[in-house]
C-alpha cells in the first residue's frame, strides 16, 4: 500500500494518470480508489473476498411460549459492483475531458488525444503492451 491507502490496481492507475494538477489528479485518485474497490467486490462475487453477505438479528419474546423471531439479511453486492463500475467509468471520462493523456510529464501539459481516443484506450494499451 503507498500513502493513499490503494491496492495494486489503484497504484497503477494512479501512476499511470496523474500529472501533478490538483483538480485533475483529486479524479485520478478516486478512479483509483473505485478501482481498488471493484476488484474487491470481483473477488467477494467469485467466493474469494471476505465480507459478511448475511446478517442476522434474533428477536426473543418476552413472555414463555411465545415464538421468537429471527431476521436475516443479505449484503447486495451485484448492485453494489454495478454502482461502483458507473461511478469509475464517469470518473474516467471526466479524466479524459481534461485532454491529457496517460504518457504526460508530471506537471506538463498533454498532448490532446486523438478523436475517438480515451485516457482509459491508451492506459489499455500501455497495460497490454507491459503484458504481452
Amino acid at each position: 500500500m503507498d500513502i493513499f491507502g490503494l491496492g495494486e490496481r489503484g497504484k497503477e492507475l494512479w501512476d499511470a494518470l496523474n500529472t501533478g494538477e490538483v483538480p485533475r489528479d483529486s479524479l485520478v485518485l478516486e478512479a483509483a480508489r473505485t478501482a481498488d474497490r471493484l476488484n474487491e467486490l470481483d473477488n467477494i462475487i467469485q467466493g474469494k473476498g471476505v465480507l459478511e453477505l448475511m446478517q442476522f438479528r434474533l428477536d426473543f419474546p418476552e413472555g414463555d411460549g411465545e415464538p421468537f423471531t429471527v431476521e436475516v439479511k443479505f449484503q447486495n453486492v451485484l448492485s453494489e459492483a454495478r454502482q461502483q463500475q458507473t461511478a469509475f467509468a464517469t470518473l474516467i471520462e471526466k479524466i479524459s475531458r481534461y485532454g491529457l493523456t496517460a504518457t504526460a510529464t508530471k506537471g506538463a501539459p498533454a498532448a490532446p488525444l486523438p478523436t475517438g481516443v480515451t485516457a482509459l484506450d491508451k492506459m489499455r494499451a500501455r497495460v497490454a503492451a507491459q503484458s504481452g
